[in-house]
């Protein structure tokens, strides 16, 4: 079959070849050929898809044309002359060969034996390369072997200015003529047609508007001819071939990956092409027991049958090859054959080798690194002449191309070859190196593996294997022994040194090296050992054994780091003795539930860091460190001296009361037991589904079974009920698995509003993903209708759900409020939270519109917005206005309060603003928000106050934003403009005062300082107080005093306080002596008499305490006042006429009597008595009868003499 040509030519109705005039003319200025190109109708409305620049359905027939197995269109004369001129057959044009199967292979037919390598029909550019017959520019499919034209029975489509075996083309408005050729193989035998060819033509030109004519070409080939308008000459050439043409069964073969892609979701993409073309495409079933696939090999593909007839069936063919095209035109391809050996080599030094693959090519390398090696170690060396054993690599680690389909199979071949140049050249040698000293050599601690390649020409492969000591060097043989040199001179390079930390312990229980292993493990988790190399710029080098540890590896560059590092370790170790650890047994299941609940409370209850054993140490035993209470800060430090005996009792202790807490919790829970279920792998991901479930609703002091398969057996491993009760549910559900899998196939349909499509459907299909989860069901929803697919009863369950919702979509209000932007944020409250109170309470959707407030402002009504946005997309509407939608009776209570609160902020929402300066608001906040909440209290008012942290304008003001109703408006606007204009009158000054005087400026409680600034004006507020005035600290030095407030206040509180230390600096100090009985008329109840005598005379009097038994009474002032002090003070306290007696001390009690004499004399007589400063004799014990029973003396007696004497001073008041 041939393609239409859309050459535009008029062609005469019947079979007559002869030339028209205008045609003899376009022969006549041959030399001089304009062409018109196809370009797309700018008014032409309808959207017709992509269509070839030829406008024909198939393929026209020109000898000069290379077939092109795609639909697309030849280069007009214009662009082709601008390629390489390239020499053509002079031979005759000839029909379409229908034999070849190079250009159609589906439409049978012989192999031609000189067919060039093309590019394939999926590859996203053309070859660079093309064959040489084949005009430059063409992709290069191959010409029919006898050079008279394509090999098919269709062939590639010409443009207009292409010569074909008539006249030139031209255009004539609404004249459009298109054709097509059948071979004789693509026609109904004659007796299968109903009838005669002729009556078809007249029957298909009295319908169409189009003209159709059929004239004989070559090899037998029928031309059939349709001029008029180009959608009618279609149709009629269709209408030809549907009803004179043989049904044709060709297979397409397409890459496996755009399977999907034709089949589109529920078969809706080969609907469409089978109903487009009129053909049948059949897809290959998918055999499950045949062996997988793999989906990234470019080269894996499938056949599809197109059935049809022979215009139907190209047409189909094209349409499959087209969608194929566009999904495969680019793939990823993994090389799974290249040894991971071979790597380096490939990727080369800096990666130049991946450069140059990539360069010029519409593709992305991807070669892993090697330098390293876990699973699969490097081959051992071969004996002489004998090849390498190169293995392929393991999983997940190949070569990957991405790119364009060309590219990569270019890009394969080519790698591949130099795996085979490698295989022939490397040669391989292993050493034995210090384990420690490997990572010096490349990585982090050593040179970047690019620069060893680049500089020896060899790979290195280094084992990650604890225990493995052997490093391995690939490379030409040339250049092996260099690698082993660098390699050699690279891991020398550091000293080292070695410490056995089990030595400094040797006495431990259970053995030094447990406890040297607990130590490492502790210093592990803690990062100290990380620590220990930054600040000495060391490596160290760890590693568990079984029952110990092996001796530390220190490596450093500098000798002197090493004994640093070495002597700070052992420090470390002595701080850690085996008193302050312990060892705790716990089964491995529970390590998880230790590490999230019971660790930080260890830490914070006893002071004792866990270390609960990770996955790959699980045998180990919870190691329990005490660390005390700073354990739990940042900045802990880990001891490094030898707790004494006290410490190590405390330490004990803890670690005990730790030990049984954790011992308590473990033994507390049930046997852990461990059972299997075999349950067929394609219920699994329904299964993983179930559990989860079910694990999510056990209760939340029940610690969860752990659960793994294994192929086609679920383990599970817990709380022996947790198990027994899990196991028992998991075969319930493969039971009912079983029983719906009979059911699968159940199909179910029923009406459903069209309207509330998009609503069950969800937003990219989220509500329709969630309920096929929720009932296990296939849910299809299409034109008002919904088919359900799986077991009944989920179907039927499944179905009422679905009504359910159809019933509250129906019963749904929609409610447009007209509110004013600036009421939107209160509405919404703090993140969303007040209206999502309104939507889970009335089971609605609130929409708010973004607004244009600042970004801060803005923020919780985006998040509400968001929240309640409709489900098919947020609507976005004017400002002003809000959307409740929902069930009718909670839509209409839901706009009811939103209109209820709008009117309340609307009768509170007066506003007013206050600009002050930036520097302002801490003080108007204060310390914790204090001030600023007593002045909200105070006025009742909602202030805003920016936070530091808020952008600041130019003039340095910021606005104070407040709210509420008129008077609270009022009263809270005027206490911050006084706060203001004090504020705004505020200076800050210093005063230099030797501090000395600070102490007499406070003076006791304040209260001097507190008498300056009261004096001066000021408040007397604590806090005002304190900020007013700030001395400098006691501990520091300097003696500058820093006075802020009102400037006049300032002025005079500095004047005072100069005052006050220029008098203390003029100031003398007398002492003058008083008796101490005066004392207290000096100072008065409550001191009154003290204060009055200091404020009267300007001066500080000081008197001495009252057991102190000193006279001596300091006056402190100006030389003039403390002399008048001094005079008032003498002639208040001057004694009047006394007399001295002298009293035994062995008698003073018994004269005395108590002290009552003393008091009669004062009250009787007005006499006082006192003792001269003297200590009053001990008061005696019982009177013992003497031992003569001398009579006592008589007061006529002589006086005696000597200690016994007692001394009575008598004044007369």
């Amino acid at each position: 079959m041939a393609a239409p040509v859309a050459s535009n030519t008029p062609v005469a109705n019947g079979t007559s070849t002869e030339l028209s005039a205008a045609q003899k003319l376009m022969q006549k200025h041959e030399a001089h050929n304009p062409t018109i190109e196809e370009i797309a109708d700018e008014e032409d409305i309808i959207k017709h898809g992509e269509a070839p620049k030829s406008t024909s359905v198939l393929e026209a027939v020109d000898s000069t044309q290379d077939a092109v197995p795609t639909w697309a269109p030849t280069a007009s004369a214009k662009s082709a002359g601008k390629q390489k001129a390239t020499e053509q057959p002079a031979k005759e044009k000839a029909g379409l060969d229908t034999r070849s199967h190079e250009l159609f292979p589906e439409l049978g037919g012989g192999k031609s034996q000189n067919a060039p390598s093309v590019a394939s029909i999926w590859s996203g550019k053309k070859p660079a390369v093309v064959n040489a017959t084949g005009t430059n520019g063409t992709n290069g499919s191959t010409p029919h072997e006898n050079g008279s034209g394509p090999t098919s029975g269709a062939a590639t489509p010409t443009s207009a200015s292409t010569p074909s075996s008539g006249p030139g083309n031209f255009s004539i408005p609404g004249r459009h003529s298109e054709r097509i050729s059948l071979a004789p193989s693509q026609l109904l035998p004659r007796n299968q047609m109903k009838k005669p060819l002729a009556d078809v033509l007249k029957d298909i030109n009295k319908k169409s508007k189009a003209t159709v004519t059929v004239t004989t070409g070559n090899a037998g080939l029928l031309w059939f001819s349709a001029v008029g308008p180009q959608d009618a000459c279609r149709q009629a050439l269709k209408d030809v071939v549907e009803q004179i043409g043989a049904k044709q069964s060709i297979q397409v073969p397409i890459p496996r990956s755009a399977r999907a892609h034709i089949i589109g979701k529920g078969g809706s993409v080969i609907k469409a092409l089978q109903e487009k073309t009129g053909a049948r495409i059949q897809m290959p079933k998918v055999d499950p027991s045949a062996a997988p696939v793999d989906e990234d090999d470019d080269d894996a593909t499938v056949d599809i049958l197109i059935e049809g007839n022979a215009l139907a069936a190209e047409m189909a063919r094209r349409e499959v090859e087209k969608i194929a095209g566009e999904r495969t035109a680019t793939v990823t391809h993994r090389m799974r054959g290249i040894p991971a050996e071979f790597y380096p080599f490939i990727a080369g030094p800096n990666n130049a080798g991946i450069s140059s693959l990539e360069e010029g090519r519409n593709l992305r390398a991807h070669v892993p690194a090697h330098h390293t090696w876990r699973t699969q170690p490097p081959p051992q060396p071969a004996n002489a002449g004998e090849p390498l054993n190169f293995l392929p690599p393991a999983p997940n680690n190949h070569i990957t191309l991405a790119g364009d389909r060309l590219a990569v199979q270019q890009v394969r071949a080519l790698i591949e070859q130099q795996a085979q140049e490698l295989r022939r050249q490397l040669a391989l040698e292993q050493l034995a190196i210090n384990k420690g000293r490997h990572q010096f050599i490349v990585g982090d601690r050593g040179i970047p593996v690019q620069q060893f390649l680049a500089d020896t020409g060899c790979s290195i492969i280094l084992p990650e294997d604890s225990e493995d000591e052997t490093i391995t060097i690939i490379g030409p043989s040339d250049r092996l022994q260099s690698g082993v040199d660098k390699a050699m001179d690279l891991a020398s390079s550091m000293h080292s040194t070695n410490v056995d930390i089990s030595r400094q312990h040797r006495n431990a229980p259970g053995g030094a090296s447990a406890h040297a292993r607990n130590v490492t493990r502790y210093l592990q988790r803690r990062k100290e050992i990380e620590r220990l190399e930054r600040q000495h710029d060391a490596h160290i080098v760890t590693q568990l054994l079984q029952d110990g540890v092996a001796p530390w590896e220190l490596y450093s560059r500098d000798g002197k780091n090493t004994i640093r590092a070495q002597s700070e370790i052992t420090s470390i170790v002595n701080g850690h003795p085996p008193s302050r650890m312990a060892n705790v047994p716990v089964d491995p299941f529970f390590h998880q539930h230790l590490r999230s609940e019971v660790v930080p409370k260890v830490q914070e209850n006893f002071g004792v860091y866990t270390v609960v054993p990770d996955d790959r140490d699980s045998t180990s035993p919870v190691l329990l460190v005490f660390e005390g209470p700073s354990g739990a800060d940042q900045e802990y430090q880990v001891p490094r001296t030898q707790p004494s005996p006290a410490e190590v009792q405390a330490f004990q202790q803890s670690l005990k009361e730790a030990a049984d807490y954790i011992s308590k919790i473990v033994s507390g829970q049930e046997a852990i037991k461990t059972e299997s279920v075999d349950v067929p792998l394609k219920f699994h991901d329904r299964l993983k589904k179930f559990i989860k479930k079910e694990q999510a609703a056990r209760p939340s002091d029940q610690i969860p079974v752990r659960v793994n398969a294994t192929g086609s057996i679920v383990n599970l491993r817990g709380p022996a009920s947790s198990v027994d009760a899990l196991v028992a549910k998991i075969n319930d559900f493969v039971i009912q698995e079983i029983s719906d899998e009979k059911e699968r196939g159940f199909t179910m349909g029923f009406d459903f509003p069209q309207k509330y499509a998009n609503q069950l459907i969800g937003k990219g299909g989220s509500n329709i993903r969630e309920l096929r989860d929720k009932f296990d069901v296939e849910i299809q929803v299409d034109d008002g209708k919904v088919v359900l697919k799986g077991p009944k009863a989920k179907a039927e369950a499944a179905k009422s759900h679905i009504e359910k919702l159809g019933k509250q979509w129906a019963d749904e209000s929609t409610h447009i409020l007209k509110v004013d932007p600036k009421y939107h944020r209160e509405l919404i409250g703090a993140q969303g939270n007040q209206i999502n109170k309104l939507q889970t309470r009335y089971k609605v959707q609130i929409h708010f519109p973004k607004s244009a407030r600042p970004a801060r402002d803005d923020q919780s009504v985006d998040a509400a917005s968001e929240a309640a946005a409709p489900r098919g997309g947020r609507r976005q509407g004017p400002e002003d206005e809000v959307t409740v939608r929902g069930p009718s009776k909670g839509a209409d209570e839901a706009r009811d309060e939103i209109l209820s609160l709008l009117q309340y902020l609307k009768d509170n929402s007066y506003s007013a603003t206050v600009n002050v300066q930036q520097s302002q608001v801490p003080s108007l906040i204060g310390q914790g928000g204090k001030a600023l909440d007593e002045l909200r209290e105070l006025t009742g008012a909602k202030i805003d106050v920016p936070g530091s942290r808020d952008a600041k304008s130019a003039t340095g003001l910021v606005e104070i934003q407040i709210k509420g109703t008129k008077s609270q408006v009022a009263a809270a606007k005027k206490l911050i403009e006084e706060k203001k204009a004090v504020f705004d009158d505020t200076v800050s000054k210093t005063v230099e005062i030797e501090k000395k005087h600070h102490r007499t400026l406070i003076g006791a409680g304040g209260s001097n300082l507190r008498d300056i600034i009261v004096k001066a004006g000021g408040s007397d507020d604590r806090r005002e107080l304190a900020r007013t005035v700030q001395f400098p600290r006691a501990e520091e030095d300097g003696n500058k005093i820093k006075v802020e407030g009102n400037k006049a206040v300032v002025d005079k509180i500095i004047a005072a306080m100069l005052e006050v230390a220029a008098t203390r600096e003029a100031q003398t100090t007398t002492v003058i002596d008083v008796p101490t009985a005066q004392h207290r008329t000096l100072i008065g109840r409550g001191g009154d008499a003290k204060k009055a005598l200091e404020s009267q005379f300007k001066v500080s009097i000081d008197v001495p305490a009252r057991d102190s038994g000193k006279t001596g009474i300091k006056i402190s002032g100006l030389p003039a006042d403390v002399a008048k002090a001094a005079e008032h003070i003498t002639e208040l306290t001057k004694q009047e006429e006394g007399e001295t007696i002298m009293v035994p001390r062995q008698y003073h009690h018994a004269a005395a009597n108590g002290g009552q004499l003393f008091h009669v004399l004062k009250r009787e007589h007005g006499v006082t008595v006192d003792h001269a400063g003297q200590k009053l004799p001990a008061k005696p014990s019982a009177k013992k009868a003497s031992a003569n029973d001398a009579p006592l003396p008589l007061i006529t007696d002589a006086q005696d003499e000597g200690d016994d004497a007692h001394t009575f001073h008598t004044v007369a008041c």
